[in-house]
C-alpha cells in the first residue's frame, strides 16, 4: 500500500485503506465495506464539522506560530545583519526581501494563494462546488505568513480564511461528497478560521453564511456553529479566553451621540470606496506591470518600508497599534495620517503579489479615522460624548461592513472581540448607514469586486437556482412497477407490459430500498435466464434523492443522459418514490411560468 488512501469502484463512490469506507451518494449515509453500518449523513456531516473546527482552530494556532517564527527571521536576525552594512535602509530591504520571496511562491506554486484569499473562497463555493485544491493550505501559509512577518501591511484573516476552507474542502473531496456538502464544509472552515483568529465564534458563524455561503439554510447552519466553536474552544485553550482588544466602559453620553455615529456611518463609506478603489488601482497597476513575480514583489514591498520608515505603525496586521487607540495614545493627526496611509500600503502589499487579508487593514483604518472623529466631536461638543476611542471601535464595523456589505458579521465580530455590549446601538447605526451607502458607491464588495474584473458575472453565479427552493417531495410520485429482490424476472417484466418506464426500483420485503434495474439488463436475463431472481440485477450503488433536497439536485444529476430516473429514499431507507426527467423538467416550467 503506497499511500493513505486509494481510489476504488466508479466515480460516485471510493474507498480508503483504513477505515474502508464508501460514499453513496444520495442515501444520506456511508457503507463501511468491513460491515453493513450505514452512518446518516447527518452524522457524517457533525463528524466532519468536529474535524474541520479541530483542524481549523490548530490551522489558526500553527498559523500565528509561523508568522512568529519568520518574523524572528526577518527582524531579529536579516535586519540586525543588513543594519550593519546599510543603516537606515535595513527596513527597506527586509521588506523587499520578504515581497520577492512571497510573490515567488504563489505565482510558481499556487497563484489562487495570492492576495486576500476570501474571494478565492467564494468563487469555489459558487462555481466549483467548493473544490479547492490541497496544496493552497501549505502554499497560502508559508506566502502569507512571510508578507506579514516581514512586514507587509495585510491581515490574518484572509488566509486562515482559505487555509480553514481549504482543509473543509479536502475532507469533502477525500469523501467523494457532493457539492452540497463540500460548500457546507468550506463554510465550516472559513467560519473556524475566523472564529480561531479574532476568538470570535459567533462572528465565525455569520461570517461563513453571510460572506462566503450568502445565506442562512438551517442545516448548514447548524454544522457551521460546531466548527466555529470548536475553533475557538482550540484557540482559547493556547491563547486564552479574552477578547482581541480591551475596549470596555465605551457608553452612549447622550441620545444626541447617534446623530453624531450616524454622520461616522456616512465618511466611513466614502472612506471604504477610495479605500476599495486605491486597492484595486494598485492591483491593476501590478497586473500590467509584465516582469518577474519577484522583481514586483520587491518593488511594492519596499514601497511599503520606505512608508514604514515614517509610520511603522503601518507595517504587519497592526492589532497594537489600534490597542493604543484604545488607550488613548494616538493623537488625532496621526490617527488622521494613519487612516490614509494604511490603504496605500495595504494596497501596495497585495498589488505586488502579496498574500494576505484586508479584513485587519480595513479594522486598523476604522479604528483610526473613527479616533480623529472622535477626538473632534469631542473637542466641539465636550459635555455630551464619550471618548475618541469609542468612535474609533464603532468605525471598525462601520468601515469593514461598507467595503464587504456584512453588517452582522461586523457588528457581531467588533462586538465579540470588545466584549463591550454597551457600544452596540451606535454600532449598528452607523454599520447599517455605512453598508446602505457602501453599496451605493461601490456597487459591489470588495471581495466580489475582485470576482467581476476576473470576468465573473458575480450576480448571476450567485442568484439562486430556480429548482433550489423547490423540496423533490413536491414533484415525486409512486413508481408504476416496484419488484422485490425475490421476484423472478419474467414476472418483473410482466408487470412492466403497457408502461414506458425502463429502470425499475427493486426492494426487500419491507420496503427498504435496495437499488435499481435497468431495461437493458432486464431484456438480456429474460432470454438467458428468465426464471432468475431480480436481485443478483440489482445495482446497489445508485445514486438516490431525499424527500426534502431541492430538485437543483436532481437537475444537477441528470446531467448525466445516463440517469433519467431517481429513486426517492427516506432517512429509514424506505423507498418513498421517484423522480424522472420529465418530472424535473414540468417543475421547471411551471416555477419559470410563475
Amino acid at each position: 500500500m503506497c499511500s493513505w488512501y486509494e481510489h476504488r469502484g466508479s466515480e460516485r463512490g471510493f474507498s480508503v485503506s483504513f477505515p474502508a469506507i464508501k460514499y453513496r451518494e444520495g442515501t444520506r449515509g456511508y457503507q463501511l465495506l468491513f460491515g453493513s453500518l450505514r452512518v446518516p449523513q447527518s452524522s457524517y456531516m457533525l463528524a466532519a464539522a468536529i474535524i474541520v473546527g479541530t483542524l481549523g482552530g490548530y490551522g489558526a494556532i500553527g498559523f500565528r506560530w509561523l508568522i512568529g517564527a519568520e518574523q524572528h527571521l526577518a527582524f531579529g536576525i536579516l535586519e540586525s545583519a543588513l543594519s550593519r552594512v546599510v543603516p537606515g535602509f535595513a527596513l527597506v530591504l527586509v521588506l523587499a526581501a520578504g515581497g520577492a520571496i512571497a510573490a515567488s511562491i504563489t505565482a510558481r506554486f499556487a497563484p489562487e494563494a495570492r492576495g486576500h484569499g476570501v474571494p478565492e473562497v467564494m468563487a469555489a463555493v459558487a462555481l466549483r462546488g467548493g473544490i479547492i485544491r490541497p496544496r493552497v493550505i501549505g502554499i497560502k501559509a508559508i506566502a502569507s505568513a512571510t508578507s506579514i512577518a516581514f512586514g507587509g501591511s495585510v491581515g490574518r484573516e484572509g488566509p486562515i480564511v482559505q487555509i480553514g476552507a481549504a482543509i473543509g474542502s479536502v475532507l469533502g473531496q477525500i469523501a467523494r461528497a457532493p457539492a452540497p456538502v463540500v460548500r457546507t464544509l468550506v463554510a465550516c472552515g472559513a467560519a473556524a478560521g475566523i472564529s480561531a483568529t479574532f476568538n470570535a465564534p459567533i462572528g465565525g458563524v455569520f461570517f461563513a453564511s453571510e460572506v462566503i455561503l450568502g445565506d442562512f439554510a438551517p442545516r448548514s447552519f447548524s454544522t457551521i456553529v460546531v466548527s466555529s466553536v470548536l475553533a475557538a474552544v482550540v484557540s482559547r485553550a493556547y491563547l486564552g479566553n479574552r477578547p482581541s482588544f480591551d475596549a470596555r466602559d465605551f457608553v452612549l453620553v447622550s441620545p444626541r451621540e447617534l446623530v453624531l455615529y450616524a454622520l461616522l456611518g456616512v465618511i466611513c463609506a466614502v472612506w471604504a470606496w477610495a479605500f476599495v478603489r486605491v486597492l484595486y488601482w494598485f492591483e491593476d497597476a501590478g497586473d500590467r506591470w509584465k516582469v518577474a513575480p519577484e522583481i514586483k514583489g520587491a518593488c511594492g514591498f519596499a514601497l511599503v518600508g520606505v512608508i514604514g520608515l515614517y509610520s511603522p505603525q503601518v507595517l504587519g496586521v497592526g492589532y497594537e497599534v489600534i490597542q493604543h487607540v484604545f488607550d488613548s495614545h494616538v493623537g488625532a493627526q496621526r490617527a488622521l495620517a494613519l487612516a490614509v496611509l494604511k490603504p496605500l500600503a495595504t494596497s501596495l502589499t497585495l498589488g505586488a503579489g502579496g498574500s494576505g487579508g484586508v479584513f485587519a487593514p480595513s479594522l486598523f483604518t476604522g479604528a483610526m479615522l473613527g479616533d480623529a472623529f472622535g477626538r473632534i466631536a469631542n473637542y466641539v461638543f465636550p459635555s455630551w460624548t464619550a471618548p475618541a476611542a469609542a468612535y474609533g471601535l464603532v468605525a471598525m464595523a462601520a468601515l469593514f461592513s461598507a467595503a464587504a456589505e456584512a453588517p452582522i458579521t461586523a457588528i457581531v465580530i467588533v462586538f465579540e472581540m470588545s466584549g463591550d455590549y454597551t457600544i452596540v446601538l451606535p454600532l449598528m447605526i452607523a454599520t447599517v448607514i455605512s453598508t446602505v451607502l457602501g453599496r451605493r458607491f461601490l456597487n459591489s464588495t470588495v471581495y466580489e469586486l475582485k470576482l467581476e474584473r476576473r470576468g465573473i458575472d458575480w450576480k448571476r453565479v450567485r442568484k439562486p437556482h430556480a429548482l433550489a427552493a423547490v423540496p423533490v417531495s413536491t414533484v415525486s410520485r409512486a413508481p408504476f412497477v416496484v419488484a422485490r429482490a425475490d421476484e423472478t424476472v419474467r414476472e418483473v417484466v410482466e408487470r412492466l407490459r403497457g408502461h414506458d418506464e425502463l429502470i425499475v426500483p427493486v426492494t426487500d420485503d419491507a420496503g427498504t430500498f435496495l437499488g435499481i434495474v435497468s431495461g437493458a439488463d432486464l431484456a438480456w436475463q429474460v432470454a438467458r435466464a428468465p426464471d432468475a431472481t431480480i436481485g443478483p440485477l440489482v445495482a446497489g450503488t445508485t445514486t438516490t434523492l431525499t424527500p426534502d433536497e431541492s430538485l437543483e439536485r436532481a437537475a444537477d444529476l441528470m446531467v448525466d443522459p445516463s440517469v433519467g430516473l431517481l429513486p426517492v429514499v427516506s432517512d429509514e431507507g424506505q423507498l418513498s418514490g421517484i423522480v424522472t426527467r420529465r418530472d424535473v423538467l414540468n417543475a421547471y416550467r411551471s416555477r419559470m411560468a410563475r
